[in-house]
């Protein structure tokens, strides 16, 4: 369902050229997607190997990208009221009510630009092995101990 969007009624149809230039736009666009909530169990369940990986805590600096934070109120509706340069981004703005667990915001970017993160914090899953813990910790502490290593909490207040 990503980069789907509604045609808006009442604001014209969007012609072939229009939607060619949309679906142009989104292929551009590179995103780096990111969640606020580092405790959501449904998120360390789909995306972290069943709570045996780690969540990385990164900061970003939003005066060098374009932060969206996403809006669960369904696909967008773009129409000739509302068709312009940023209406690719806007369609990846949006999903979905079902998703709103991800708390997700999208960092875009064009072309083959990276988002330059810095890593603060890495949370090791509740189910982690103890020889990746190991692996992890030796590994942060080599590259920058000023990385806050925590173990996930197996409460239902913090995964």
């Amino acid at each position: 369902m990503e980069g789907k969007y509604l045609y808006s009624q009442g604001g014209g149809s969007l012609d072939e050229d229009m939607r060619r230039l949309l679906k142009g736009e989104k292929e551009k666009l590179r995103i780096c997607a990111l969640s606020r909530d580092p405790n959501n169990e449904l998120m360390w369940s789909h995306y972290s190997e069943g709570h045996r990986g780690v969540v990385v805590g990164v900061k970003i600096d939003p005066s060098k990208y374009e932060v969206r934070p996403i809006e669960y109120d369904g696909l967008h509706r773009v129409g000739l009221n509302n068709f312009h340069n940023g209406a690719a981004i806007d369609v990846l703005s949006h999903k979905l009510d079902v998703w709103q667990y991800e708390a997700e915001e999208r960092v875009f970017t064009r072309g083959k630009q990276f988002v330059d993160v810095t890593v603060c914090r890495i949370i090791c899953g509740s189910r982690m092995s103890t020889q990746d813990k190991g692996f992890i910790t030796e590994l942060v502490e080599k590259i920058n101990p000023d990385i806050e290593i925590i173990n996930a909490r197996t409460d239902s207040a913090y995964v």
